[in-house]
């Protein structure tokens, strides 16, 4: 999707592999915002696997600048614990509550598994941290949860971002600043396709110094009560490709579709689907895997449009990026690329003309504009209830996936009901 000089999402998450959580316990009462806008932000890491790893490095160049410092790290898996804490000088904890209770920890990272990601995320906003959450903003089956994010983050005046890396590009803007040129906004599409043996979803990924009781926590991990997920014996593949397994993810569904869907709910302002349909199936990797490996969605939103994406695990071939209006169409080569604006030839038709952006997509804008908002206390770009919206979509998708029916979203209620 993006050039070749561009960053590449694609080999960037092939680079990660999965995150580790811990449990969760009470908090204390919210700390004031920071005091000065000069000070560094003091950052607590929490699940330090594959995806923190990659932020941890960025993080360490932005402290050149004097932006922010890793001050805790935290994980259940103690090799991955002594990595993150010699990487980064911050403090290693076992457990996440003493993260968050840290007078030394301004705002916390969480990597986890997306079980934690609702739980953690809602007990930093009460003990007074600002969050930087990883994609989804909650597991798929906690939507209740999702909007309690939502009324954490507002009660305890905290600032939160998504990690939707791509909503960093500028594109967007420029999409949002000429969309009357489209006229009658009629369909949506985008697609994250990619194929072969992504170690982050392949069940036989195994590390054997991880030894539950010894250096990792399992228990801890999986939570049980505090995430709804199901107490089971130890199996290295979902620990280390937990996002094959429902209990912990959504495949596809919750990790590609946030990057490819929140451009869209925030260029176009949509607010929750009336209709949603999601369809695919697993029809290449037969290797314990729960998730399919190729996955369509298609919202449709009360008066238009309809968005449909696509994900794939086991082809590469992906669709164009495009806005289709009634006057006019944009047409995108992904993020990090220019804006083609091509005129409907019932429309007059006239020449295409193309756009082009000065920030690119990547890991460091996504966390400077956080560590701005963090001082300027104002919304980030990826903030918390456009995550809602898209996490409505998200959790309808896959329980129309599993169900085989369209599903529907009463925003009265906060429920996903079959139509």
């Amino acid at each position: 999707m993006s050039q070749p000089k561009e960053p590449n999402r694609r080999d960037f998450l092939k680079r990660t592999a999965a995150v580790a959580g811990a449990g969760l316990a009470t908090v204390k009462s919210p700390r004031l915002a920071r005091a000065s806008a000069s000070e560094r932000v003091r950052i607590g890491a929490i699940g330090t696997g594959g995806m923190c790893n990659h932020h941890l490095g960025q993080l360490m160049k932005l402290k050149e600048e004097g932006l922010c410092e890793v001050t805790a790290v935290c994980d259940v898996f103690s090799n991955r614990l002594e990595a993150a804490a010699a990487k980064t000088g911050g403090k290693p904890y076992k457990n996440w509550k003493d993260v968050i209770n840290s007078k030394d920890v301004d705002a916390v990272l969480i990597a986890t598994p997306d079980h934690w990601h609702a739980p953690m995320t809602i007990a930093a906003a009460k003990a007074g941290k600002d969050i930087y959450c990883e994609k989804p903003m909650t597991h798929w089956d906690q939507l209740d949860l999702a909007k309690q994010v939502v009324e954490a983050v507002a009660e305890n005046k905290r600032v939160m971002q998504v990690g939707t890396q791509f909503m960093s590009d500028d594109v967007w803007d420029l999409a949002k600043a000429n969309l009357a040129k489209l006229g009658k906004i009629i369909h949506v599409q985008s697609s994250d396709c990619r194929n072969g043996p992504i170690g982050c979803y392949s069940p036989k990924s195994n590390d054997p110094a991880a030894v539950p009781g010894k250096t990792l926590d399992w228990d801890m991990w999986l939570g049980c009560d505090e995430t709804r997920v199901p107490k089971r014996p130890y199996e290295p593949g979902r620990f280390f490709a937990f996002r094959s397994f429902w209990d912990y993810s959504g495949g596809v569904g919750t990790d590609f579709f946030p990057h490819i869907l929140t451009p869209w709910v925030s260029t176009l302002d949509l607010k929750f689907p009336k209709r949603i349909v999601q369809a695919g199936g697993q029809y290449y990797w037969d290797d314990g895997r729960e998730v399919a490996d190729i996955v369509n969605m298609c919202l449709d939103y009360e008066g238009g449009p309809t968005v449909m994406v696509l994900g794939a695990l086991a082809t590469d071939q992906n669709l164009p990026w495009l806005i289709r209006g009634q006057k006019a169409a944009f047409e995108f080569n992904g993020p990090s690329s220019p804006l083609k604006i091509v005129p409907e030839k019932a429309a007059g038709g006239g020449e295409t003309t193309e756009l082009k952006g000065k920030q690119h997509w990547d890991t460091i804008p996504h966390w400077r504009d956080f560590l701005s908002c963090v001082k300027t206390r104002k919304k980030t770009r990826s903030h918390e209830e456009l995550g809602y919206r898209v996490m409505v979509a998200l959790s309808a998708g896959i329980k129309s996936y599993r169900s085989g029916k369209a599903m529907t979203f009463d925003a009265g209620s906060g429920k996903v009901c079959e139509i």
